[in-house]
């Protein structure tokens, strides 16, 4: 908008420098003539002062304080610029950061020339032949004043004002959080800075207007802070709370299966914990491809291979019937994850650790019980029992417990009929794989002093195997002493000796046939040897009491120093057992609970002490 701004009169005095004062006098001889020769003369004279001054300013008119009598177009206008230089001057806007110019050229502030002119140029020219003579005189003897006036881009000085104060508008910066290495790191806000140029706009355009307005004009510009959205405070308190999350997570992660547990460290969790941040959130984050490394004990513990469905075979090879297979399993390594996961979440929001239960995948068998029990009738195993032994020559490396088992596997005892140890593994010779292995001699053990010797580890097995089937048992004795390998009070030895013979046996008392099966197995330099009992049952429970011990007389360990060994070598030729009597009551019942049998073993052991040779 341009605005044109009116500014006193000028001093209204007649100009009075010689050149004037030559052409009023001129114009009062006209005058005269005029009034002497009458309207025609007058007219005559007119033309003729006009003339005089064609295309140039008549006498006595001026703007303002600048005389423009006689000037043409352009050296009033040149005049009056110069007599009114409205451009120049600055603006000084004092703001927070040091003062800004704005010149007043920017606003297009100068004067309004071109108008002023027009109307010194038309002062005089109007009217008739005697209006225009009377202004005429009355402009030469007084004077006409033009006010001048003054153009202001307004719009303009207001861009140039909003521009210069652009750059003291800052933006906040917010406080943020990022993750360097293992942990957050921030980065700070800052404060931001407003600015409103409409005050300082308003009072440029009020200092400007008037033409009189001073070289230089100082206006303030006042900023007003602006606070961040997310402060300081704020990501501080959300770092604060991610680690304490993070610490809470990382504690002890406990696995469960069944009774059985397993423990991974809190500095293993740790290890599995990082953080992640946007803005002004940060979180602990789980990285669930570690968790499964500190799975090795638990797999292995739960890890069961499938038991393929087997053919019970008589010792003919007749199919008897089936074993029923079993499925296997291992841990769901990818469940299991997932769930400590989610218990490490729980955890992050205040709760109380607890166990985490592991997952499991169930392994199929390759030949399943139904697969297999379209062929064969599926058995029930009755009664088992597994015996462990260290292999050594004491039993003939194994072969004088294993062998048993061999020859025994297969048997079918039919309804009725009794079990005998010996009738059933036939002659103990080294042609059928015995060989010398332990036995007691009166009051020393020989480990390689009988044909055979050791095989009561696989003849114990077999008697609490068909003890717990709860068949009819016959003939058993026990060992001299204690054998720790063996359940207290129901081992039975066997031996042929001097022609007297001490057996084991039992009778097939049920209503079907019983296929005995003997196993070998072996890890490392310990063996194991099983036996089973198949068949159908026929609804009868057993009950074993706890082994009942009295008259316990201690044991010792005597140190013999002998010169049969090197200096310094210790052998131990005897291991301590305790002198004892041991009582084991079976009751067996029927599928109606009636005593079928009722028996009570009791077992004397004698004091065994042990003994150390020691080289001298």
């Amino acid at each position: 908008m341009t605005t044109i701004a009116p500014v006193a009169p000028l001093d209204p005095t007649p100009a009075t420098h010689p050149a004037k004062r030559h052409r009023l006098r001129t114009l009062l001889i006209v005058l005269a003539l005029l009034l002497v020769a009458g309207a025609a003369a007058a007219v005559a004279g007119l033309y003729a002062w006009d003339a005089g001054y064609e295309g140039r300013i008549l006498p006595g008119i001026r703007a303002g304080t600048t005389d423009l009598s006689g000037m043409d177009r352009d050296q009033a206008t040149a005049a009056l610029n110069a007599a009114y230089p409205l451009g120049q001057g600055r603006l000084v806007l004092h703001t927070p950061d040091g003062d800004l110019i704005v010149p007043y050229s920017a606003a297009g502030r100068r004067l309004d020339a071109d108008p002023m002119v027009d109307a010194a140029l038309a002062s005089g020219r109007t009217g008739s032949v005697l209006e225009r003579a009377q202004a005429e005189l009355r402009q030469a003897l007084t004077g006409t004043t033009i006010q001048p006036a003054m153009l202001l881009d307004e719009a303009a000085l207001e861009a140039a004002i909003r521009a210069a104060v652009a750059p003291l508008a800052q933006d906040p910066v917010d406080a943020a959080v990022a993750v360097a290495g293992s942990g957050p790191v921030t980065t700070p806000s800052k404060t931001g800075r407003a600015v409103d140029p409409a005050p300082a706009v308003a009072a440029a355009i009020a200092a400007l207007r008037p033409l009189d307005a001073p070289d230089e004009v100082v206006i303030p510009v006042d900023t007003t802070a602006v606070e961040p959205a997310v402060s300081d405070a704020a990501v501080g308190a959300a770092i604060t709370e991610a680690l304490a999350e993070a610490d809470r997570m990382a504690r002890d992660v406990v696995l469960s299966y069944r009774k059985k547990t397993w423990k991974i460290r809190a500095a293993t969790v740790r290890t599995w914990i990082s953080f992640s941040a946007s803005g002004a959130t940060v979180q602990p984050v789980i990285d669930s491809t570690k968790i499964p490394a500190s799975f090795k004990k638990a797999r292995k513990a739960v890890k069961e291979k499938p038991q393929s469905a087997v053919f019970l075979k008589t010792r003919s090879g007749k199919v008897f019937g089936v074993a029923p297979g079993s499925n296997g399993r291992k841990l769901d390594v990818t469940v299991t994850a997932d769930l400590v996961r989610a218990e490490l979440e729980t955890r992050a929001l205040g709760t109380v650790p607890s166990r985490v239960k592991v997952a499991l995948v169930d392994l199929e068998p390759d030949v399943t019980t139904e697969e297999a029990g379209a062929k064969a009738p599926v058995m029930t195993k009755l009664g088992t029992w597994t015996t462990w032994f260290p292999i050594s020559d004491h039993n003939f490396y194994g072969a004088n417990i294993w062998m048993p088992a061999r020859y025994i596997n297969g048997t079918v005892l039919r309804p009725g009929q009794t079990f005998d140890w010996f009738t059933a593994i036939g002659p103990v010779t080294s042609a059928r794989g015995f060989g010398a292995g332990a036995i007691i001699r009166g009051t020393y053990s020989d480990p390689t002093g009988a044909m055979g010797g050791g095989m009561c580890s696989s003849s114990t097995t077999l008697f609490n195997a068909a003890l717990r089937a709860g068949l009819r048992m016959g003939a058993r004795d026990n060992h001299k002493y204690y054998i720790p390998r063996y359940p207290l009070g129901l081992d039975a030895t066997v031996w042929i000796m001097g022609g007297v013979t001490q057996s084991m046996t039992f009778t097939n008392d049920t209503r079907y046939p019983i296929l005995i099966r003997g196993i070998k197995t072996s890890s490392g330099g310990t063996g194991y040897v099983t036996y089973e009992l198949w068949g159908k049952p026929d609804g009868r429970t057993v009950t074993l009491s706890r082994p009942a011990v009295s008259n316990v007389v201690k044991a010792t360990t005597e140190t013999e120093y002998v010169s049969t060994l090197p200096k310094g070598q210790r052998l131990q030729l005897e291991y301590p057992s305790n002198q004892m009597d041991v009582s084991v009551t079976r009751v067996v019942r029927n599928a109606g609970g009636s005593v079928i049998h009722q028996e009570v073993w009791r077992t004397h052991y004698v004091l065994w002490n042990g003994l150390i040779q020691v080289g001298q």
